[in-house]
């Protein structure tokens, strides 16, 4: 589920389950190839989202029953096929990019290149899939779980993934040494396009919220935004390209409870994670990932007392992994603490399109952009709708909160 893009919630219906989802489907999908040697005796096809769950994909949960060669041994896998929304919005502005095109990429060889150079697998393995752009993965449920994505988790949780991050980061690294240009195949910006749709909704956002702050008495808060907002987007996508002489990594660009998968021990203990969704994909500094999750997904207590506790985390269990994959990179925290500073506007830009729909998504002032074109956020058509999510008393309880925890620690640093 994609936090940026995913703003509508695509629900199915039994009878939704497209006719390609047969058989045969399944058959090539689990025997490698055109020329499989499966035979499906029985299965059962679901939806596999809940509402609020995901929204740049449909999601099936397909059971299977089957045979193998001449054998009459019965085998059953768990599947999850995920297909691309082709509508609205997110469709209008994922089309004309690589978004739809990454994790065919990841699913295809690099997951499994990265998870090598680190001895860590990061996300569920992957089937033949007979359809473009359609995806077939292993189920990780019950193994692992996706939690309620209201849930804000906690400096365990954090430190996990933060070290979770750190491996991912260094595997990229590792990779990236061997072979360049498959980094660069999924690197593509799907987002900060200069003159994409998403620049008129960001500029009018970081200006609404500098001005919520200064109305409701935030005087500090609303000057260090206001004095941003001239040139905020021109500014972020400047500053979210991979720096020369500088630690550059392929991060995973949607860091969010939904997208994360927890597993527990006997004690209920959080043990591992995997990632999901990996549309947005972009090699730049590693710092994105970890504000991206900061600020979507860790509670107040974490954002108030540990960032950088787990800033030191990341950078100690990032060069372990590097020298662990033979890398000769290494971080320092200076260094860490200038990406921080470098990418402010990406933050505040980020934070009004891509996290603040997240907080309200699927209550009553969640946003509903499924009549939503490009070209009404260009024109200011949106405007309305965007100061209606901004004002809603969610938003209002949270942003003074959020915008002194992110302040105060760059202020920190």
């Amino acid at each position: 589920s994609s936090g940026n893009f995913n703003l509508v919630y695509n629900s199915i219906m039994e009878d939704d389950i497209p006719d390609w989802l047969d058989k045969s489907f399944l058959e090539k999908a689990l025997g490698g190839g055109e020329e499989s040697c499966v035979k499906v005796a029985s299965y059962i096809v679901k939806s596999a989202l809940t509402p609020g769950e995901n929204f740049a994909s449909y999601l099936f949960r397909v059971q299977v029953h089957y045979t193998e060669g001449d054998s009459s041994e019965v085998h059953f896998k768990s599947l999850i096929v995920k297909q691309p929304v082709k509508v609205g919005l997110i469709y209008e502005i994922a089309s004309n990019t690589q978004f739809y095109d990454k994790e065919a990429v990841f699913y295809g060889g690099l997951l499994q290149k990265m998870s090598a150079k680190m001895n860590c697998q990061f996300g569920p393995t992957s089937f033949y899939s007979p359809i473009d752009q359609v995806i077939v993965l292993e189920d990780l449920k019950p193994e692992y779980v996706v939690l309620d994505k209201n849930k804000q988790l906690d400096l365990v949780y954090s430190k996990l993934v933060f070290k979770f991050l750190a491996k991912y980061h260094a595997s990229v690294v590792a990779v990236y040494n061997d072979d360049p240009k498959l980094i660069e195949s999924v690197s593509g910006e799907c987002e900060f396009l200069k003159d994409g749709p998403i620049k008129r909704w960001a500029e009018f956002g970081t200006k609404f919220i500098g001005e919520s702050l200064q109305e409701m008495g935030f005087k500090e808060l609303a000057d260090f935004i206001l004095d941003k907002t001239d040139g905020i987007w021109e500014s972020a996508v400047e500053c979210i390209k991979p720096r020369p002489g500088r630690l550059n990594v392929l991060v995973h660009g949607d860091i969010w409870t939904s997208n994360l998968m927890f597993k527990y021990n006997n004690a209920n203990e959080v043990v591992d994670m995997k990632l999901l969704d990996f549309q947005l994909a972009r090699y730049t500094t590693p710092v994105m990932d970890l504000f991206y999750y900061l600020y979507t997904s860790a509670n107040d207590d974490v954002r108030d007392h540990n960032q950088l506790e787990l800033f030191e985390i990341y950078v100690k269990t990032l060069n372990e992994s590097l020298q662990q994959a033979g890398c000769k990179e290494r971080f320092t925290m200076e260094e860490l603490k200038d990406h921080i500073k470098h990418v402010v506007p990406w933050f505040f830009a980020v934070f009004v399109y891509g996290m603040c729909p997240i907080y309200v998504h699927g209550s009553e002032d969640g946003l509903d952009l499924e009549g939503i074109t490009g070209n009404d956020i260009s024109t200011g058509k949106c405007n309305p709708i965007f100061a209606k999510m901004f004002s809603c008393k969610k938003i209002k309880e949270l942003l003074p909160v959020l915008m002194r925890q992110y302040v105060s620690m760059l202020k920190s640093l």
